[in-house]
C-alpha cells in the first residue's frame, strides 16, 4: 500500500540537479509524465496476473505456503532500501532499474497476500469463528490502508525538506523488517482438530447408513423367486381342494 502511494510521486518528481551526498542525502525523481507512468502500471498489471495465477501456485505446491510467504516478506525491506537509489543510476539505466523494482514488488506482493489468507484460514480453531477472524483481519487491513499512505506520504515530504528523498521509503522498510522477523516465528497451522473430528463423525455416519442400507436392501431375484413359489403353492392348493370337493359333489348327486 505504501509502495503504491510512494511510487507515482517518486516517478513524477523532477530530476534533481543537486549533487548527491552519499549515502543518504540526495533528492529528486525520474520526471516522468503521466503517460509514461501509465504504461509502466499497465505492464505491472499484466505481470501481476501471471504471478498470481501461475507463479504462486507452482511455488506453493513445491515449497509450501509458509516458506513462500517468509521468503517474500524478507524481500520487502531490501526493496524499500534500494528503490530511492535508482535515481543515482546512469540515465540510460534508470528506466531499466525502475522496471526491475516494479517486477520485484509485484512478485513479492503475489507471493505474500495469497499465502497470508490461506494460513489465516487454516489457523482458525473452528470454522464457526472463521467469519469473525476474517472480519478482524479485513478491518485491520483497512486501518493500515487508511494510515499507512498518510504516514509514508508525510515522511516523504519531510525527507524532501531536509534533502533526504528516501526517508519515506526507509521508514517503511524498517516496518517491513519487523514483519520479516515476525515471519520467522510463525508456524504453519494444521487442520484444526475439531473440524477434523466433525468430518470423521460425518464419514462414520455415512458408512453406517450405507451398511444398514445394504442389510435391508431386497434382492430382486429373491422377490421373483418368492412370487413364483407363491403361485405354485396357490395352484397346488386349488388342485387339492378340487380333489376333496369333487367326491362330495358326487355323493350329493347319487340319491337323486
Amino acid at each position: 500500500m505504501s509502495f503504491d502511494q510512494l511510487m507515482p510521486i517518486f516517478l513524477s518528481s523532477k530530476v534533481s540537479a543537486t549533487p548527491p551526498e552519499l549515502p543518504f542525502r540526495f533528492t529528486g525523481g525520474f520526471g516522468m509524465s503521466s503517460r509514461d507512468e501509465g504504461v509502466l502500471m499497465v505492464g505491472q498489471g499484466f505481470y501481476a496476473m501471471f504471478a498470481q495465477a501461475i507463479l504462486f501456485p507452482l511455488l506453493a505446491k513445491r515449497f509450501g505456503c509458509l516458506k513462500v510467504f517468509r521468503a517474500a516478506v524478507m524481500l520487502w525491506p531490501v526493496l524499500y532500501l534500494l528503490v530511492p537509489y535508482t535515481v543515482l543510476l546512469p540515465p540510460q539505466y534508470r528506466v531499466l532499474g525502475i522496471c526491475f523494482c516494479l517486477l520485484w514488488r509485484t512478485t513479492a506482493q503475489a507471493l505474500t497476500f495469497p499465502p497470508n489468507n490461506i494460513m489465516l484460514t487454516n489457523s482458525a480453531p473452528s470454522m464457526l469463528v472463521l467469519g469473525a477472524i476474517n472480519g478482524v483481519a479485513g478491518s485491520t487491513a483497512s486501518l493500515c490502508r487508511a494510515f499507512g499512505p498518510s504516514i509514508t506520504g508525510f515522511m516523504y515530504s519531510k525527507g524532501l525538506s531536509i534533502g533526504v528523498s528516501g526517508l519515506g521509503w526507509w521508514v517503511t522498510g524498517f516496518v517491513c523488517i519487523m514483519g520479516a522477523v515476525e515471519s520467522v516465528l510463525m508456524e504453519e497451522a494444521k487442520i484444526n482438530s475439531s473440524d477434523a473430528d466433525m468430518e470423521d463423525e460425518e464419514e462414520e455416519e455415512e458408512e453406517e447408513e450405507e451398511a444398514a442400507g445394504k442389510h435391508t436392501m431386497i434382492d430382486p431375484l429373491s422377490v421373483d423367486a418368492a412370487i413364483v413359489a407363491a403361485t405354485r403353492l396357490e395352484a397346488r392348493s386349488r388342485e387339492d381342494l378340487s380333489k376333496i370337493l369333487i367326491p362330495l359333489d358326487n355323493q350329493h348327486r347319487l340319491p337323486a
